[in-house]
């Protein structure tokens, strides 16, 4: 079958126009891709933040969790001298 020169430059013309919006579409992925890295970049930033302020208050907790024990046996220990002065 041979084409006229006609269907030939209409054919091309749509071929032409497909590419463009492939091209179209494409340079919007790969810009929505960079903005997604981005944003990524940003939330790993602030999740390593967000485990740094856990990890330290964890620590926090720990020291006082030994600060309150060694207080309470100590309140342990003089409850059961006055007992025994009772």
């Amino acid at each position: 079958m041979v084409k006229s020169r006609a269907e030939a430059m209409e054919e091309t013309k749509q071929l032409e126009e497909r590419a463009s919006e492939a091209e179209s579409a494409a340079l919007a992925l790969a810009a929505e891709i960079a903005q997604l890295r981005d944003e990524l970049a940003l939330l790993q930033r602030e999740k390593s933040h967000l485990t740094e302020t856990v990890a330290d208050i964890n620590e926090i907790i720990t020291a006082k969790d030994a600060e309150f024990h060694d207080v309470l046996g100590k309140i342990e220990a003089a409850s059961a001298r006055f007992g025994f002065l009772c």
